[in-house]
């Protein structure tokens, strides 16, 4: 078996042989197939056998053709310097080839390395183009959060985490990254919430200024009439644009970024809450009057424009954070969701701040003393008023507070006129008005509507009939009705309601206030009779101006043309009471000087024997006064004046009476009863005169007064002592002598003579001039005189009882 496989191997090796002698340029595959087999040993074996095969078969022909070989031995010899030169070469181009080779395999070195490097460049700038957004978007976040650009940190915020690091996840700075994203957001979400605070703060600093400018702005457009140290800025030096808004006052920016900021962070409403807890607690300090406040009109304009600054800034927040919202807001219903105001809150704000105001309002107010401060505070409540109507809040019951304080700003008004009257009465030196010049007659007529043509005919100097008093106090009335129509005016009233108002507090001062000063005036002792004639012609033509003053209030209440029939002023009424005081006073102050002149009487004598000629001192003293008060009563109206003279008069007539039949004299001589009755005649003769002067005076009435004196006198002087006690007896009805006196009084004054007992003047004249007759004759007279008396008092009590029945 073994050499049946050596001679399969043998021949195998044999017919590779035959292909390597037989093939051209294949020799290269056969090589390769030995090289790649394991049987190089068998075939170089065979090979061998072969070369000595063909050794043995070259010799044989060397043998054979040796002349052939020497000749191709000596060819070879040629051929040798050719094959040296070819080796050479060969050489040379190995060399050269050599070197290329190594260039080459250098080259591709090279070329490998720099492949790789490009790779590795190629995935390094894919690494770096996924990384660097990521790092630029983190700078982009730094620098916004270092320049407090809030809002747009949190979109880069946003942008890094949900589309960047996505992209460079795994990668360290990126599990980083992640973990500082809830820190920065907590970070951006509390300086958010210290840049509310700031704006808040600025807003509290800044309201004051932004109402004071919204309400000047509502000033001119309204047309609004205030006083100018309510109009005045509280910082003229610094006074603010008029044309400005509080968005132009006031950074609104920072909240609208705090209310993106929170939007997109979810937390708006968390946001909105704290916003709306934070203006709670601000409004509750806005309408809670300031530390040092003292109840000044400045006082009450910070009051006020910090309110209307707070409200304005709610609404310019109520208006612009909505559309924010919608802004913000992705979907339709979103964008219906509430701002960071609601009307509702701003609402429940303004119904605080309310209740505030109307209690501060009723309690200063309330306290205040001063009614210009009063009518300040009521411009500046109307004022305050059409501000905050404009933003749409409803002031209604700052009105109603308005009408309570008008009782108030009445009762200021009534004190402060008392005290203006008091001073004009006091300093008014009650002589008529002297005027030399027509500049100051006009100037009178201004004042007071006073029409008199014939002192108009009348050259200068004239005298108008009133002292300065009297257009001092018509004046301050038209004053008066000035304010009460400036704070009636605009508290949604109309002009009539407003004239009823003005009416009735025109009506109030007259009724209390004006009667008070005026009584007061008129009951002052240290006036003289001339001065309470002057007061009265003062009176009386204050008394004929109402009709002026009630044109004067319905031209200012502007109802002149409205056909609606005014309250009439009971004005009239306190002027006729006046003048009735005032004619009472005279009368008084007359009656009292007569007291005073005719305490004279005390001296007369009335247990004289000696007839005098002539009245008494005292009587032609007081007769005196009486002449030249009546002269100057003069000038009064003919009703006061007959009243007053008549009083004077009778007055007279009650003292004379009344000094003859005072229990003081018990004892009157006949002497004294003449020189009595010469008093009595005196007293009318000066009826007679004062008549004879002045017919205005009832004659009939006048002389009457003297009349049952003169008759009581007769009685004794004329001893008609028979005619009387007949007539009384009698009682006839008519052509009585001395049906005026009473039985009394001539009882009262003949027991004084009986107890005088004037032995040389007889009592009665009777034929008998026994002291026995006449005692019986007295005793007779005395008692009929007795019987008289009792039947005049049965009498009056029957008639008293009728009455009474």
């Amino acid at each position: 078996m073994d050499t049946k496989v050596e001679l399969l191997d043998v021949s195998h090796y044999e017919h590779l042989l035959n292909e390597v002698e037989a093939t051209e340029g294949q020799l290269g595959a056969i090589l390769r197939t030995l090289y790649e087999g394991e049987e190089q040993e068998e075939f170089l074996g065979c090979l061998s056998s072969r070369i000595k095969n063909h050794e043995r078969d070259i010799e044989r022909m060397c043998n054979k053709n040796y002349q052939g070989f020497i000749e191709s031995v000596s060819e070879l010899h040629k051929v040798k310097s050719d094959a040296l030169k070819l080796k050479r070469k060969i050489i040379e181009a190995n060399s050269v080839i050599q070197d290329s080779g190594e260039k080459l395999v250098q080259s591709a070195i090279d070329l490998h390395r720099s492949r790789q490097i490009h790779v590795n460049l190629v995935a390094t700038m894919d690494t770096l183009n996924r990384c660097t957004p990521v790092l630029q978007e983190y700078c982009k976040l730094n620098d916004q959060m270092e320049h407090k650009e809030y809002y747009s940190a949190l979109k880069t915020l946003e942008l890094l985490e949900h589309t960047y690091l996505p992209r460079v996840r795994g990668y360290i700075f990126s599990e980083l990254l992640s973990t500082e994203i809830p820190k920065i957001r907590e970070s951006i979400q509390g300086q958010s919430r210290a840049e509310l605070t700031d704006f808040l703060a600025n807003v509290r600093e800044k309201s004051v200024v932004v109402g004071e400018v919204a309400m000047h702005q509502t000033q001119r457009h309204s047309n609004l009439e205030l006083a100018q140290d309510v109009l005045q800025f509280l910082d003229p030096s610094s006074e603010p644009d008029p044309e400005v808004c509080a968005q132009d006052l006031i950074d609104f920016s920072p909240i609208y970024r705090c209310l993106h900021i929170h939007s997109v962070l979810g937390k708006r409403d968390l946001f909105t809450d704290d916003y709306r807890n934070q203006r709670k607690r601000q409004v509750r300090l806005a309408i809670k009057p300031h530390g040092n406040w003292k109840g000044g009109i400045n006082d009450y304009k910070k009051f006020f424009y910090g309110i209307v600054g707070f409200f304005v800034v709610e609404d310019t927040v109520l208006h612009t954070s909505q559309s924010l919202v919608s802004q913000v807001s992705n979907s339709a219903n979103e964008g219906m969701e509430e701002g960071l105001s609601t009307r509702k809150n701003v609402h429940d704000f303004w119904q605080m701040a309310m209740a505030e105001v109307l209690a501060v309002l009723r309690n200063n107010c309330g306290s205040c003393e001063n009614y210009h401060i009063l009518l300040k505070i009521k411009q500046l409540v109307v004022w305050f008023c059409h501000t905050l109507r404009g933003y749409g809040f409803e002031v209604d019951k700052l009105y109603e507070v308005l009408l309570e304080i008008r009782e108030q700003y009445d009762e200021l008004l009534m004190r402060a006129w008392g005290d203006s009257f008091t001073e004009l009465f006091d300093s008014d030196d009650y002589t008529p008005i002297m005027v030399s010049t027509d500049e100051q007659f006009k100037g009178v007529l201004e004042i007071f509507p006073y029409k008199d043509t014939d002192l108009e005919a009348s050259p200068f100097p004239k005298s108008f009939p009133f002292s300065s008093m009297v257009y001092q106090v018509f004046s301050q009335l038209k004053n008066f009705v000035t304010n009460c129509t400036s704070f009636a005016n605009r508290l949604n009233l109309s002009q009539t309601e407003i004239d009823e108002i003005v009416r009735k507090s025109v009506n109030l001062l007259l009724g209390r206030t004006m009667t008070s000063c005026l009584f007061r005036l008129i009951n002052t002792d240290s006036l003289l009779i001339s001065q309470l004639v002057q007061i009265w012609i003062n009176v009386s033509h204050i008394e004929n101006s109402i009709k002026q003053l009630e044109s004067f209030i319905a031209k200012t209440t502007k109802t002149e043309h409205e056909g609606v029939t005014a309250a009439r002023l009971y004005g009239v009424a306190t002027f006729k009471e006046g003048l009735q005081l005032t004619e009472q006073r005279i009368s008084a102050k007359l009656m009292s000087k007569m007291s005073e002149i005719l305490e004279g009487a005390s001296t007369f004598d009335w247990m004289t024997k000696d007839e005098m000629s002539k009245p008494s001192e005292y009587l032609e003293d007081c007769l005196q006064f009486l002449q030249a008060t009546f002269r100057t009563l003069r000038i009064l109206p003919e009703k006061p004046y007959v009243a007053i003279c008549l009083d004077a008069l009778r007055a007279l007539h009650k003292f004379m009476e009344n000094i003859l039949l005072s229990e003081e004299n018990p004892k009157i001589s006949a002497a004294a009863i003449q020189n009595f009755a010469v008093d009595i005649k005196r007293c009318d003769s000066f009826v007679n005169s004062t008549l004879a002067a002045n017919q205005s005076i009832p004659q009939d009435e006048a002389k009457k007064i003297f009349l049952r004196t003169q008759l009581l006198v007769a009685v004794f002087v004329s001893n008609e002592w028979t005619l009387y006690i007949n007539e009384y007896q009698l009682q006839q009805s008519t052509d009585r002598k001395y049906a005026a006196v009473p039985p009394q009084m001539v009882y009262t004054v003949l027991f004084k003579l009986k107890e005088a007992g004037d032995k040389k003047k007889k009592l009665f004249n009777i034929k008998s001039s026994s002291k026995k007759e006449q005692q019986k004759y007295y005793e007779m007279v005395l008692r009929k005189l007795q019987d008289y008396i009792a039947l005049e008092t049965d009498k009056g009590i029957g008639d008293e009882q009728m009455i009474n029945s």
